[in-house]
């Protein structure tokens, strides 16, 4: 049986995924003594690194872990580089089985959206930049990997800061008004559907770079208010605004989103639709 190590493990696309077939090492930079198969591991610090993979020698890499706080970024440029590429390339230097690497839509400008893998990229932050420096690492430093750019990764029901959604339905409940980007447009993806991608893709033993999202393009605002109509809260308190008015330290692509058309052409992968998704997880939640 055939071993996969995870980076990343316990953020919120790591607790979804669940790789049916194979052994699973999972891994962060916390200790979680309630797993099992799991290592310390801080991609950062190459010692460490060659040390696990030594001692575990996997088949395949599912590189998750990233810094992924955008204005974090931006204001943390070095710390920015040392996580998202030279955390990368630690990982490459001593490995030379199937490396899946998760990047984002972020490493495009914006400017006339939704994008193919064969559309010209052109980063206008540095968490972009660092995401599509990765890449670039991926492509020279691997020759068996697979790069899946994806965006707006969403779960509802756990205790993660990065997702979007989670945070929308708390605020909701707690009848707090939002302020939503309404300029903004992607098609999010559901770290479970997310999951069962990264699934197939490796099932397939696929290779080359790959777009998924879901089949909706949507505003932020727009995804907002879907969250509050499936979960019967007050989309009234919602509030849509422009990302100008945010002035966020890091520029924000607006005219984003994925086209899933090769995914579906190569593997019949077919996207799902982001309201389903949502009553799906909603349903997760009540469980």
């Amino acid at each position: 049986m055939k071993k996969v190590l995870v980076t990343g493990a316990l953020g919120q696309l790591g607790e979804s995924l669940h790789l049916k077939g194979y052994v699973t090492i999972e891994t962060d930079i916390i200790h979680d003594e309630t797993k099992k198969n799991y290592a310390i591991l801080d991609i950062s610090n190459e010692e460490q690194v060659k040390h696990l993979l030594d001692s575990e020698k996997p088949d395949i890499i599912v590189h998750l872990a990233a810094m992924t706080n955008v204005d974090g970024c931006e204001l943390n440029p070095d710390q920015a580089q040392m996580i998202n590429v030279q955390g990368t390339v630690n990982l490459l230097n001593h490995f030379d089985g199937k490396f899946v690497l998760i990047s984002s839509d972020y490493v495009f400008d914006g400017e006339d959206g939704p994008y193919s893998e064969e559309d010209e990229v052109n980063p206008i932050n540095i968490y972009g930049q660092t995401k599509l420096d990765a890449e670039g690492k991926v492509r020279e430093l691997s020759n068996n990997w697979i790069i899946i750019r994806t965006n707006v990764v969403w779960n509802i029901g756990g205790d993660y800061k990065a997702s979007f959604a989670d945070w929308v339905v708390e605020e909701l409940k707690n009848n707090r008004k939002i302020r939503i980007v309404e300029d903004q447009w992607n098609n999010p993806a559901w770290t479970v559907d997310l999951s069962r991608v990264i699934e197939q893709l490796i099932q397939f033993d696929a290779k080359g770079v790959y777009h998924y999202g879901s089949a909706d393009i949507l505003n932020r605002y727009e995804f907002a208010c879907l969250i509050a109509n499936v979960y019967e809260l007050n989309d009234s308190l919602i509030e849509p605004i422009t990302t100008k008015e945010l002035n966020q330290p890091a520029k924000r692509p607006l005219k984003c989103g994925l086209k899933t058309d090769k995914i579906k052409k190569d593997f019949n992968i077919l996207p799902s639709k982001t309201h389903l998704d949502i009553k799906e997880a909603k349903m997760h939640t009540i469980q």
